[in-house]
């Protein structure tokens, strides 16, 4: 399978907010968008790669058959997110779901969240990513899902490379840590019966990876405390990863073009304990992002 990577996080696609003054730009585009390489700052020398969300969503529904739009995050609390940290972590949140939406063609809510991502998009500054004409172009297509696939990867790219010409910073990691969550969450939750050769379970043990990468990044920007708590988050689900044995076998057959791939294959063997708790406490940090700003229990969280 060909693999087009975004850097840093499954969801980040669909950001594009313009960050304070003084955060450092990311690196110009490249052939695999990553963040890095020889035109990119100093502090962005690190290459992150990993498949885009629509790629995990299409390899999920394929295992697990049709998306549910109730494991989706309420659309209607978009107008309860008042500070920066929490519209740019749901930010992320929301994009997620809009692409989740589109790759399971579950059309009543792509419009739905598609307007919700342009609102508290242009809340955080974003300018020009979801635009009028595409949302016109969407509702022409609604019945047409492979249609949808289109805009909706279209949108996801073009939002990508609005990103990495903007200041993000501090802001761009919490919209990428946002779509981290909501991606596992929407992976972890097709698991019905727990079975640790099961396709699914392996995705979930993959994605320590992209985890790992996501915490480097953010360590940069520690001393923003809203970047600090999510980074502690992440920290206590790492630490839950590092629990799980870890497998290494010798590499089996070649690269595409037929040269001989050398190294390991690791794999991550998941207990069922360890994926109730990894779970449990994913649940839990994908529940303070997304519960309202003016809710009782946000007060307690």
């Amino acid at each position: 399978m060909h693999h087009k990577y975004i850097p840093l996080v499954l969801a980040a696609a669909l950001a594009s907010c313009n960050a304070p003054s003084g955060e450092k730009p990311e690196a110009k585009e490249e052939q695999t968008l990553v963040i890095g390489g020889l035109d990119a700052s100093e502090s962005t020398v690190d290459y992150y790669q990993m498949p885009t969300p629509n790629e995990l969503f299409q390899i999920v529904k394929t295992m697990s058959g049709e998306g549910q739009k109730r494991m989706m995050s309420p659309a209607n609390n978009v107008d309860r997110f008042a500070t920066r940290g929490k519209k740019a972590l749901n930010f992320g949140v929301y994009a997620t779901d809009l692409v989740y939406a589109s790759t399971y063609k579950i059309t009543s809510e792509v419009v739905r969240y598609y307007l919700t991502c342009k609102k508290l998009g242009d809340d955080l500054g974003l300018a020009g990513s979801f635009t009028d004409k595409d949302f016109l172009r969407l509702e022409r297509n609604l019945t047409r899902g492979d249609s949808l696939d289109v805009i909706s990867n279209e949108a996801y790219e073009k939002a990508y490379r609005r990103m990495q010409d903007e200041r993000m910073g501090p802001t761009l990691a919490l919209v990428l840590a946002g779509g981290w969550v909501e991606t596992m969450h929407l992976v972890a939750r097709q698991v019905i019966h727990f079975d640790a050769a099961d396709p699914l379970v392996l995705r979930v043990a993959e994605q320590k990876t992209s985890m790992e990468h996501l915490i480097e990044m953010m360590e940069k920007y520690k001393d923003d405390r809203e970047v600090a708590a999510m980074r502690a988050d992440l920290v206590k689900l790492r630490d839950i990863y590092d629990t799980f044995p870890v497998v290494r076998n010798p590499h089996q057959g070649s690269s595409p073009s037929g040269r001989q791939i050398l190294g390991e294959d690791v794999t991550i063997v998941i207990t069922p304990d360890g994926f109730d708790q990894l779970v449990a406490t994913l649940e839990g940090i994908r529940e303070r992002i997304i519960i309202p700003e003016d809710s009782p229990e946000a007060a307690k969280s």
